[in-house]
């Protein structure tokens, strides 16, 4: 009886052990599936994030492919726009081929001879007005609405507007609506009144909606015009009206985009700070900018001045005077002669170790245009040493203008891409050596002034000439290219000189006497050697290898994780993982964090890997 009693004991413990087991193997098989429905989902969430990536990456990719094979725009490969006339074709492909002849170039090797064969290629087709009204019909930058004023699309946005520090009245249009074909004339109507100053563009929101992408703003109103200013919030305008209050409201807009950024200086004040300049009276331990004061009897400013009191306010200080105080400006102690403008600047004394304030005056005798405004400001700009970051390298350093709309179409344009410049750099504010720059410009004074007064270049074969220093601690894309320099030229590197607009370089021996090195480089003939940039940056601007004060890399990665956060792909990303994790039966708040973590961390990811080249160097 025991023994049998034993027996069942022992069976019923191995049914109770075989249940045990058979429940436990249930628990890992849920676990297992639990577990492999949450490696899936997140699996097919990485998967998603990577053709995410994978289409930004391809779209940026096919655009720059597109940009640098045959398809490029044939106007951009002449920094042109399609209403060039015949004669602007043919005068800018001799400015361009002269600049990138290989024969002229020997050391500049493949980057120019490619460079050159696509202008010679663009020209054979361009030059020809049979081949370019066939070229505009099937594949240029043939637009049914026709205008006179800049084409922007997404290859160009980004090197004409963003790199640029001008004032941009951008209109988004589409071919084929009515209300675009009727403010077309009112358009270019403002662009000819208006063109020699502030910059005017197009995207065609249906041939370009890439280049939308760069917009503050969605636009789905046509015609609509944003403006656009690197560091000022943009502003929309929509004509509404009609008629001739269509141009007025437009010039009103475009008035009020540019501003007011001249100082109106009350005649006593003026005229007492005149006098003890005069007097030798102003002095300071640092140096400061330049002042421009117009002294005019009109009873409204040049648009120009006010133009460009805005574009350097961070580099000059424009004055002005009141149309009832004009006749307190008349003394003899400012207006010996018909003085249209002064310019104030610093002059260091070295014994002293002081800026002392001096005047510079200026007699045009006639009204003054945008000529006489510009020589003036070149003037003033010489005694500036700015510290370079990505805009003002583009204004200092590497001088181009786009094509001033304003003239006439038949007209051939003197400023199609602008000058040669020159750019002598120096690293880290050497202080031994801004001295000696400040000392050279200095002693060109009366020559520089004379020739800002004839409305010459002031350097004679270059239009600008400018010291600058740079921060390499701040700039580490600039500092890396200099290392790649250091090797090349097997010295150290404090002093480089910059020669635009095919950036060849060239660095100063510190064995040489630093004035006769930069008189040789004013000179701009053989007897300095550069080297071409081109085998260290590739078809990347150099502006790039600058930060952008604007929008630096950390404000510019946010923006972008704040974009991407609120793409439509975020949210088809969001709403799938909401309905898979349902599925597994995650309770609804754990479902909303563990998404919402995912999503902010998968849009942080994209920004930092768009942004990666400034952000890691």
């Amino acid at each position: 009886q025991s023994t049998s009693v034993f027996f069942f004991f022992q069976a019923e413990d191995g049914i109770r052990d075989a249940q045990e087991s058979r429940g436990l193997g249930d628990v890992y098989k849920r676990q297992i599936k639990n577990w492999g429905l949450t490696i899936g989902i997140f699996v097919f969430f990485f998967v998603l994030l990577g053709l995410k990536y994978y289409e930004d990456t391809y779209g940026r990719f096919f655009s720059r492919k597109q940009d640098s094979d045959f398809q490029d725009n044939l106007y951009e490969l002449l920094e042109l726009d399609s209403s060039a006339s015949q004669a602007d074709i043919k005068k800018q492909f001799k400015v361009m081929a002269k600049a990138w002849h290989p024969d002229k170039h020997p050391e500049c090797g493949k980057p120019c001879e490619e460079k050159f064969s696509k202008i010679n290629k663009a020209y054979e087709v361009l030059g020809d007005p049979e081949k370019r009204r066939s070229y505009d019909q099937v594949a240029g930058d043939f637009t049914p609405i026709k205008s006179r004023t800049i084409s922007l699309n997404e290859h160009n946005f980004q090197r004409l507007v963003i790199d640029k520090n001008d004032i941009w009245i951008i209109q988004i249009y589409m071919d084929g609506d009515q209300s675009c074909e009727d403010f077309a004339d009112f358009w270019d109507e403002a662009a000819l009144e208006y063109g020699h100053t502030v910059k005017f563009g197009r995207i065609n929101a249906h041939s370009h909606p890439r280049a939308l992408r760069y917009l503050p703003y969605g636009i789905q109103i046509f015609p609509t015009l944003i403006s656009w200013t690197n560091g000022k919030d943009s502003e929309i305008f929509t004509p509404s009206m009609e008629g001739y209050q269509i141009l007025k409201a437009l010039k009103q807009f475009i008035e009020h985009v540019i501003g007011e950024s001249v100082h109106i200086y009350p005649a006593k004040e003026f005229l007492s700070y005149h006098e003890r300049v005069m007097n030798g009276e102003v002095s300071s331990t640092t140096s400061t900018n330049p002042e421009i004061m117009l002294i005019t009897s009109s009873n409204r400013l040049p648009i120009d001045y006010k133009y460009a009191a805005f574009k350097y306010q961070q580099y000059i200080t424009f004055h002005s005077n009141t149309f009832s105080e004009y006749r307190s400006l008349a003394s003899p102690k400012i207006r010996k002669r018909n003085t249209d403008f002064i310019v104030y600047y610093d002059e260091y004394n070295p014994d002293q170790k002081i800026y002392r304030r001096k005047a510079a005056l200026f007699d045009f005798g006639k009204k003054a245009k945008k000529k006489e405004v510009q020589s003036v400001i070149n003037f003033a700009k010489t005694f500036i040493i700015p510290s370079l970051d990505r805009h003002s390298f583009e204004e200092f350093c590497h001088k181009s203008e786009i094509r001033d709309i304003s003239r006439s179409p038949g007209e051939s344009s003197e400023d199609v891409t602008g000058g040669a410049s020159l750019c002598i750099i120096i690293i880290n504010n050497k202080n031994d050596v801004l001295g000696t720059s400040r000392k050279i410009t200095e002693s060109k004074f009366e020559t520089l002034k004379q020739k800002a007064e004839d409305g010459m270049s002031l350097y004679g074969n270059y239009e600008s000439a400018h010291f600058a220093t740079v921060d390499l601690g701040k700039h580490r894309r600039f500092r890396k290219l200099i290392e790649k320099l250091t090797e090349k030229f097997n010295r150290q590197i404090f002093v480089l000189a910059l020669s635009s607009p095919n950036d060849k370089v060239t660095v100063f021996d510190p064995t040489d006497d630093f004035e006769e090195w930069v008189e040789d480089l004013l000179k701009a003939d053989d007897s300095v050697q550069y080297t071409y940039l081109a085998e260290f940056v590739g078809e990347e601007p150099l502006s790039h290898y600058f930060i952008d004060i604007h929008n630096p890399p950390l404000q510019k990665t946010l923006k972008t994780f704040v974009k991407k956060i609120f793409s439509w792909s975020t949210l088809f990303m969001f709403g799938i993982l909401y309905f898979a994790l349902r599925k597994l039966k995650v309770p609804q708040q754990m479902n909303l964090i563990v998404n919402g973590v995912l999503i902010l961390a998968s849009s942080l990811i994209l920004a930092i890997l768009d942004n990666r080249d400034e952000l890691f160097v």
